[in-house]
């Protein structure tokens, strides 16, 4: 029996509710937005996709190249689900780099914190190990040109577990002289001074000051083969290693403008010699996507940047197997942009 039927027949069709109807009117209409915008966003995706469709995932091998004009893959999760592209990500951030503001502050300032291991083994007798040394470091240049520079050491530490046991074998000393350096587990008051007689900024060896960062090409094409240009005659290592490293200097280094940042993202999505690592974490803990590129063959020198797709930012960097370096040098990058605040010496994180 159809109850509802007998109802409609005894009273008629009920009145609808006008408040009702408008209850359910927007939650369709929410419903419709939240579509679409998944929609456009899946479009999107697909777009990045298609657009590094010609790249093969391969197995990650240091010093590997991909086929030209791609970003050389890490091979896809056993599982078989979908790989993410590197040239997707560097697109993305790319896309974000483009979106960014136009300059204000009356300063470009970078704080890093620096990290590397020292060059001798300390301690006495079987008593040796290594520590590594971490400091600050910041440089403001005003528009005019000026730049300053300040430096903090943060204090020594023993570089892995086995060199704190022979640290502590040795003493626990907190202060270590040697080949004429002193090193202390404490820090130091730090530093400021005004950097004269230097143009504020360089790469690969040539410098250069806030026109010509100004005048470089928004073209993805045009920056690469200026860029190409520019780094012809920078001793040693491969030509591309040089391209890739002058690139993602204009990333977090130097005071490029949005648009030319957003070109040099594009450009490293080009390189063959760029190989995305997958999601790696920097050591503030901040997540992001790895890609290394090799800045020298032989002796295998290699760069390995973190970025974060999001925000377009360049989180840490890291170069690893340098001649006469012990350890890897890590710079992690605390900030970089445009202020106001003066120059001073650096806090402690």
């Amino acid at each position: 029996m159809d109850e509802l039927k007998t109802v409609r027949e005894l009273y008629g069709e009920p009145q609808a509710d006008s408040l009702l109807k408008a209850r359910v009117r927007k939650r369709l209409e929410a419903e419709l937005r939240r579509r679409r915008r998944r929609l456009s966003w899946t479009v999107a995706v697909a777009g990045l996709a298609v657009a590094a469709a010609t790249a093969v995932a391969v197995p990650a091998v240091i010093g590997q190249a991909g086929p030209p004009n791609q970003v050389t893959e890490i091979a896809g999760p056993p599982d078989g689900t979908t790989a993410i592209s590197g040239r997707s990500v560097l697109l993305a951030a790319a896309t974000t780099a483009e979106s960014g503001s136009a300059a204000t502050g009356a300063y470009w300032h970078v704080r890093k914190l620096y990290r590397q291991t020292y060059p001798e083994r300390l301690g006495r007798g079987e008593n040796r190990y290594r520590v590594v040394e971490s400091r600050l470091t910041e440089q403001w240049v005003a528009r005019d040109g000026r730049v300053w520079s300040g430096s903090r050491t943060l204090g020594a530490r023993p570089m892995s577990g086995a060199d704190e046991e022979a640290w502590r074998r040795d003493g626990s000393p907190t202060e270590w002289s040697s080949e004429g350096d002193m090193l202390s587990t404490s820090p130091d008051k730090g530093m400021l001074r005004a950097v004269t007689g230097k143009v504020p900024f360089s790469m690969a060896g040539h410098q250069m000051t806030f026109e010509q960062l100004r005048e470089l090409p928004a073209d993805t094409a045009a920056l690469k083969d200026w860029v190409t240009e520019a780094v012809r005659d920078a001793p040693g290592g491969s030509t591309d290693g040089v391209v890739a490293d002058a690139l993602s200097g204009l990333l977090w280094s130097k005071p490029s403008p949005p648009d030319v940042r957003a070109a040099a993202y594009r450009a490293l999505a080009e390189l063959p010699n760029v190989r995305y690592l997958g999601k790696a974490t920097d050591e503030q803990g901040r997540a992001g996507a790895a890609f290394s590129f090799t800045l020298q063959a032989a002796p295998p020198v290699r760069r390995t940047l973190i970025i974060d797709p999001d925000s377009s930012q360049v989180l840490s960097s890291t170069v690893t197997g340098r001649p006469g370096v012990t350890g890897d040098q890590v710079e992690v990058v605390l900030d970089a942009g445009w202020t106001d605040d003066k120059p001073a010496v650096p806090d402690l994180p």
